[in-house]
């Protein structure tokens, strides 16, 4: 049987392949030193993840602002409980957005804003055992992997989503993501059923979620 981690990449890999097959402006949003930003101090790093965490997105890297993954890597790093710290992913859209969608995963957990507006805040802690990251949305495993439809708060011009990841039971530290935004730059407006194609990978990885819970 496939893993649900690769499952997860496959349906993302076909959702960034319809876009840039039916949009001229297809964006790419990926976890990385290169392209997140963070509010601390030190810069963003790409982390050697905590062996009990998912593996990363197709494409992405677990980063932090520090090396805060896994607790045997050379360096290694526990951020004081309490820590938060909001990483950032500034990008452009040319012309009129048409489609966005996101999933991230984090550890402890993580609240995800798009240009100024809250899209999810960071796990409760009611009843949160926090058994390696949170036991809810958004962690740092598949089955706590949250996943957004950011196309209703994007717009033409820059645009910013914002990750604050919270530190409430030790150990490791990190966060992880990726994401598509098409819009109409160079091409007409979509079919309507051209648009439902595009939102087939989101809908599948709800699938995928419904799914595990019913054999939880």
């Amino acid at each position: 049987m496939q893993s649900a981690s690769f499952i997860r990449k496959s349906i993302f890999a076909l959702g960034l392949s319809v876009a840039s097959a039916c949009f001229g402006d297809t964006i790419g949003l990926a976890s990385g030193a290169a392209e997140t930003q963070n509010s601390s101090s030190t810069p963003t790093i790409d982390i050697a993840p905590n062996p009990q965490w998912a593996t990363p997105f197709a494409g992405t890297s677990w980063v932090s602002n520090v090396n805060s993954g896994d607790p045997s890597a050379p360096g290694y790093v526990s951020p004081a409980n309490g820590t938060s710290v909001t990483f950032t992913d500034t990008f452009s859209i040319n012309g009129t957005p048409i489609l966005g969608s996101l999933i991230v995963m984090a550890d402890d957990t993580t609240s995800v804003t798009l240009n100024g507006v809250l899209l999810t805040a960071a796990a409760p802690a009611n009843n949160n055992n926090y058994t390696v990251c949170s036991d809810f949305t958004i962690g740092c495993s598949a089955k706590t992997t949250g996943a957004f439809n950011l196309t209703n708060n994007l717009h033409s011009g820059s645009n910013t989503l914002s990750f604050t990841v919270s530190q409430l039971a030790g150990s490791s530290f990190g966060l992880d993501y990726s994401g598509i935004v098409q819009s109409n730059a160079s091409s007409p407006t979509p079919e309507p059923g051209t648009l439902a194609l595009l939102g087939l990978p989101l809908a599948l990885f709800g699938i995928m979620r419904k799914r595990r819970k019913v054999n939880a």
